[in-house]
């Protein structure tokens, strides 16, 4: 299932990365590695979290294995880069997906 408004403000997702609340995949880590991001990437990534604005929301859609947890998806770019980023936001955010488009 998809949908085109985000399943939680990214008000809400951006103050849960200030509090520290933030994890990631490690396919995500590799994705912003390959990126060019200097290891380790991960203040970088929230940095891009951080600088995400409403107009780079793409879509909301649920993970193929389980249809209750919903996928957020922005597009932004990033120091000339055109980034893809899929987040899941519970009781943290986790970084899915890092890569470009």
């Amino acid at each position: 299932m998809e949908k085109g408004t985000p399943h939680v403000r990214l008000h809400i997702v951006k103050r849960m990365v200030l509090e520290g609340k933030v994890r990631t995949t490690a396919s995500a880590v590799a994705g912003a590695i390959e990126l060019g991001f200097n290891p380790p990437p991960f203040d970088e990534m929230c940095a891009v979290i951080q600088a995400l604005t409403s107009e780079d929301f793409f879509k909301s859609m649920t993970a193929y294995v389980d249809h209750t947890v919903w996928h957020d998806v922005y597009r932004p770019v990033w120091k000339r880069q055109k980034l893809y980023l899929k987040l899941i936001v519970s009781d943290d955010v986790l970084i899915v997906s890092f890569k470009e488009r």
